[in-house]
Parts: structure tokens; sequence; C-alpha cells
């Protein structure tokens, strides 16, 4: 067969193809009289996911906006003016408790998210009371902000003044009305590890404990730590003239240095499980909560929320790279949403880029993923400059998107090829595509229901589309 603007039958059933950068195919589950059942079709193949507290439907447009825009008279972005361009069904990753906004968001009819990050706090207190130190008592920021005007400062997951104003900023956005958060930098003391701490005098208490609870006495005995009461890593570290700042991870040193690192790791996580805790009470219910991975990250601090956004880098726009970040997300019962390629260039508004962009945008949905909007979306530049796409390169794809929301929610793939990805679920290939490199295909049906459409998406991911032929194996669908 070859796509293109028109409805072919196929086995009984029908195959509507519709040319777009993405493709759409669906099947009636239909058998004609006096053929035998297939032993296994692709509905059955599918695994249904456990509900995933906050989750996006599989057709939601998602867009985030780093604060309520225009931010002043001068500003010539407007937040609702994008929402109402783009299709957008949920803001989220937003900054700020303006009840008023959140309000015109409702009005809409569009979900509303809250943000946070390493750095929220509402109180009285000085950073410096809260922020994550070195050894040597310096006040530390990450790395990517400090060419930055103004850093954001970083909270100590041990830290009880951080702590307390952590909930609180937490709180704060929920009763703007916010109907779920998102979290940036979970990663919290684990992170500023890698930038030389934190060694307040919280967490050298804390690593006390720990290596009481988790460290082997005898090792610690070796290193001349008999006393734990008394003992201060800080201390230990500057007798042994250990290096600071982003040195220190790379110092080549004993035991103590992986306890440090595994301590801080057990913060972020015990700090991440109890500051959600604190907000559900505090709420009167529970707030679904996601978090940033990179867009590759699942480790015990991101399984700590209930699903991921992520920023990806432009190199892993591909639909081997994203199908493996899928696929990665649902082994752990999650589901994860991705920022538009990102890069340290200046140049989004490229043909090439948007492109790979609308690329990425229609390949995220046939791996029943998401991707936010690109609309005030944050670029790895020295400057942090932010990106603001025009509605015109993309709005068709979330009008599309929206348009086929019943064959998009509730699916689950049930198979998958092209572009480097091999379907190793099946022996004999339920699609073929024989002349067809630079294509990927995707057929996605309902879990164990041999009865409903099935969806097939093709994305062309060639610098020039062209009609391609595709052979079926009809067993496998109908």
């Amino acid at each position: 067969m070859t796509i293109a603007n028109r409805i072919v039958s196929a086995a009984g059933g029908r195959l509507i193809l519709i040319r777009s950068v993405v493709f759409l195919a669906l099947g009636a589950a239909m058998t004609s009289a006096g053929e035998t059942a297939s032993p296994r079709r692709l509905a059955d193949v599918v695994v249904a996911l456990p509900a995933i507290p906050g989750a996006a439907p599989a057709s939601a447009v998602c867009m985030r906006s780093l604060r309520p825009r225009p931010i002043n008279a001068n500003d010539p972005h407007d937040t609702l003016a994008a929402i109402r361009g783009f299709h957008v069904t949920r803001l989220e990753w937003t900054y700020g408790d303006d009840k008023a906004f959140v309000q015109k968001v409702h009005d809409l009819g569009v979900e509303y998210g809250g943000a946070i990050a390493a750095g929220s706090y509402s109180g009285s207190k000085s950073p410096w009371d809260w922020n994550v130190i070195g050894s040597e008592a310096q006040r530390l920021a990450p790395t990517w902000m400090r060419k930055w005007a103004r850093p954001n400062p970083w909270g100590c997951a041990n830290n009880p003044e951080f702590r307390a104003g952590h909930v609180r900023a937490a709180v704060a956005a929920v009763k703007a009305g916010a109907d779920l958060l998102h979290r940036d930098e979970p990663g919290q003391n684990e992170h500023s590890y890698h930038w030389g701490g934190c060694f307040c005098r919280y967490c050298m208490k804390g690593f006390r404990s720990w290596l009481a609870d988790n460290a082997d006495r005898s090792e610690l005995e070796k290193l001349g730590v008999s006393d734990l009461a008394s003992f201060d890593y800080g201390d230990y570290c500057r007798g042994k003239k250990a290096p600071t700042g982003d040195a220190f991870r790379l110092w080549k040193t004993d035991v103590l240095r992986k306890y440090f690192r595994q301590f801080q790791i057990d913060s972020s996580v015990a700090f991440n499980r109890w500051w959600r805790q604190e907000l559900n009470r505090q709420a009167g219910r529970p707030i679904a909560v996601s978090c940033n991975n990179g867009a590759r990250r699942w480790t015990p601090i991101e399984l700590s929320f209930d699903y991921c956004i992520g920023e990806l880098r432009r190199n892993h726009a591909t639909p081997a790279h994203l199908h493996d970040v899928m696929k990665t997300a649902l082994s752990h019962g999650r589901t994860q949403s991705v920022t538009m390629p990102l890069d340290g260039s200046d140049e989004p508004e490229s043909p090439g880029w948007i492109a790979v962009t609308r690329r990425t945008i229609a390949t995220m949905y046939a791996l029943g993923g998401h991707i936010e909007m690109p609309w005030d979306t944050y670029l790895p530049t020295p400057d942090a400059r932010r990106y603001f796409g025009r509605p015109e390169n993309y709005a068709d794809l979330t009008a599309f998107i929206r348009g086929i929301a019943a064959h998009l929610d509730g699916h689950g793939e049930a198979y998958a090829s092209g572009c480097g990805v091999v379907d190793d679920r099946w022996q004999q290939q339920p699609v073929t595509l024989p002349t067809a490199d630079g294509i990927f295909l995707t057929v996605r049906a309902r879990p164990k229901d041999r009865e409903a459409p099935l969806v097939m998406h093709i994305v062309d991911w060639r610098d020039k589309p062209a009609p391609v032929a595709i052979t079926i194996d009809r067993s496998a669908f109908f």
C-alpha cells in the first residue's frame, strides 16, 4: 500500500490513512467468516499501566510558562494567548501564586500545574541561613547558574528552616489554585554533592547518625573514626586537605566520601517523601507532583514522584532514544513528558530546528508520551535564554492531536519499528516498511481488547518526506 489521502480496505477492516507529519491508521478488528482466530494479536501484547497520579491523558496538549506572562507592560508574550494558540489542555511547571491568573487558566478549561524548585522557600530567613555550603563554609551554587546575574539559592534537605519554608512554598502554590505541582531540581543535596557540599551543621549531625546505622565500624576505626558522637566530617576533610567545590567529587580518598555521597542521596529521597506528605496533610488532599529527570534519570530520587517532565537534549531527539525513554518510564510504572529539543545555540527558529521539533512532537505522541509545547522554553545558553515558538509552526499538530483523542487515550504500544528501533516481542513483524529508511512506526491498541480499533502512527524523519509502502500481517491485526 502507498500512503495517500484516501481510504483503502484491508483484511475486511479498514485503514484510514491521513497525510501529515503524523499518520494515523485505524483498523476495525474484524474477522472474516470461517477465518481461524490468530493465536496472538496486537492487542494481546499491550500491558495496561496502573493509574498514575496526575498523569495527563495521552491526548493532552501540555505547555509550560516560567511565570504568568506578560510580566510587565513591555513583555510581548501572553501565556493565555499561547494556551489558545497551541490548543493547550494543561499548563504546567509555572512558578508563582497568582490566584487571579490561575482562575483565568481554569476559565479556559485548562489544568494548572504550579512549580517549585531546589531553592523554593517561603519565610523570613535569608538563603545564607539555609543554602547548601561547602567544607570551607562557602555558599554553593549550581554550575549552570554561575553565569547568571542572580543565581537561584539551593536549599539543604537537612536544614529545618529550609524544610519548613519549602513546605510553605508548596502549600502556597496549591492554595493559589494549582491542580498539581512540578518539582524542578529534585536531587537537592545529592546534586549539590557534585559542587562540594553540603557540610552544614545539620548535615554533619545527620551524617554521624547515618554512619552509625550504615557504616562498617571496622572500616571507620581504620580511618581513625572511633567516636562517632564527636566526629565531624568537615573537620576530617580539612585535616586531609581535601579539595573544595567542584573538585571535591573527584577527590581520590577513602570510603568516607562514598558514604557521604550515599548519605546525601538518602537525605534527598527522605526529604522529597517528607515534604510531599506534609503538603498532602496541609492541603487536605493528595497532590500529584512530577519532577524534572532530564528525560533520562530514574533513581530513587525521581521515583519519589508520580511522573517526570524532562529537558530533552537535541542530540537525544531521535526515535530510538525517545522509544527507550518511554520504555524505561513505563518499566517503572511512570510516564514521561519532554521539552522541545534543546542545545546551546540560539537558532530555534531555523527551519531545521522547527522540523526536528515537529518530528519530536509527532514521535512522543506516537509513543504515548507528551512534549511541552515550544513556548517559554529554557535554552542552555550562557544567558539562559528562553524560546517562544509561534503557534503557526506547530498548532496544526496539536489540533490533530486534540481531534483524535479517542484514538490516543487508553492505548498502549503493541509494536514499534524503524529508525533503529527493533521490537523483539514479534518473530514475524506485524508491519514492515521494506524500502523506508528514516520512517518510524508504532501500532497502538487497547490492552487485551481485540475488538477495539488499532491505531498506527507513522512519522517520517527524512529531510524530504515522500510516499512509503507498508505491508501488514493481517493475522496480527484482524
